[in-house]
């Protein structure tokens, strides 16, 4: 899939939820980052993004809650270097009653790229039974104050078109 074309300035409108320097640990033998090391990002940065959709450490313990990560899909336009600064934003697409859909961008704060984008469906889980869960009120409400908000852009989200997620906000 080709990308359209998404100015740093467009990603610049979105929260960010990490930042970080890439290190030596992450070379892999092409002298760039290794593949691996992009998921463990976006995951960091899942685990940084949760607390803005209230789903904080207080409630996911007191409700034995958590969340499943149900499918991923990466692009790589351009690569990250080690000693590069990175910077992860994130979009919020869709929810369902327990699912949402969301995209989060790495920019490559050194070279002033796009280095890569990921799209997720992720389910809010009830841990006592490890099944989906419908997401409380509160939560609910975050992320569709965050989906209005993004859905508000000048720019529509790359979707990759293969996670079929179609589901309107409050669905």
């Amino acid at each position: 899939m080709r990308l359209p074309p998404i100015s740093l300035d467009q990603l610049a409108s979105l929260p960010t939820v990490y930042r970080t320097m890439i290190p030596s640990a992450y070379e892999d033998r092409q002298r760039h980052m290794n593949m691996r090391w992009y998921l463990a990002l976006y995951d960091k940065a899942g685990d940084l993004m949760y607390p803005m959709l209230g789903l904080t450490e207080d409630y996911l313990a007191a409700a034995e809650a958590g969340g499943f990560d149900l499918e991923h899909h990466l692009w790589y336009p351009s690569e990250v270097l080690i000693g590069d600064t990175v910077v992860i934003r994130f979009r919020m697409l869709a929810r369902s009653l327990k699912l949402f859909h969301y995209m989060m961008f790495m920019v490559n704060e050194t070279r002033g790229v796009l280095s890569s984008l990921f799209e997720c469906v992720h389910a809010h889980a009830d841990l006592r039974t490890r099944r989906t869960a419908p997401f409380p009120a509160h939560v609910a409400t975050q992320i569709d104050a965050l989906i209005d908000e993004h859905r508000a852009l000048n720019w529509a989200a790359p979707v990759s078109g293969s996670m079929g997620v179609k589901v309107p906000s409050g669905a």
